[in-house]
Parts: C-alpha cells; structure tokens; sequence
C-alpha cells in the first residue's frame, strides 16, 4: 500500500479492486513489488518511506483506538 501511496495511485487502485500487490504488478510494472530487495531499494531513501506513511494516514480512515504507522514516527 505505501508504494501505491507513493507513486499516487490511490485513487487508480481503489477504483481497480484488485490486492495492492496485483496493482503494482499490473498497473505499477512493478512484477517483484513483493521481494525485500525491491522494496529496500524502493524505499533505500528513508524520507521516500517517511512521506508514503504520512499520504496514507493523511488518506485513509483510521478507527479510533487503532493506530498507523505515522504514530510509530511521532
């Protein structure tokens, strides 16, 4: 999800209904979006990692009492 939100896609992706791997697979051209290889050097600069957290707490409904990985960052 936190490469989708990155390249900004969200909308794209939701409107696909396909799993968030699918997308980068098909949509994204991404076909080893799932090996930790590709998303170490996907996310190698960590401010790319820390504005992909932000976009998805930013965009999504968080439930109260549950919490996102930006309140890990605060």
């Amino acid at each position: 999800m936190l490469i989708i939100f990155r390249e900004d896609k969200y909308k794209d992706f939701k409107k696909s209904g396909k799993k968030p791997s699918d997308f980068c697979k098909e949509d994204l051209k991404m076909p080893d979006v799932k090996s930790y290889e590709f998303v170490k050097s996907y996310f190698a600069d960590p401010m790319v990692l820390v504005d992909a957290i932000k976009k998805y707490h930013e965009t999504v409904k968080v439930r109260k009492g549950e919490y996102t990985l930006l309140d890990i960052l605060r």
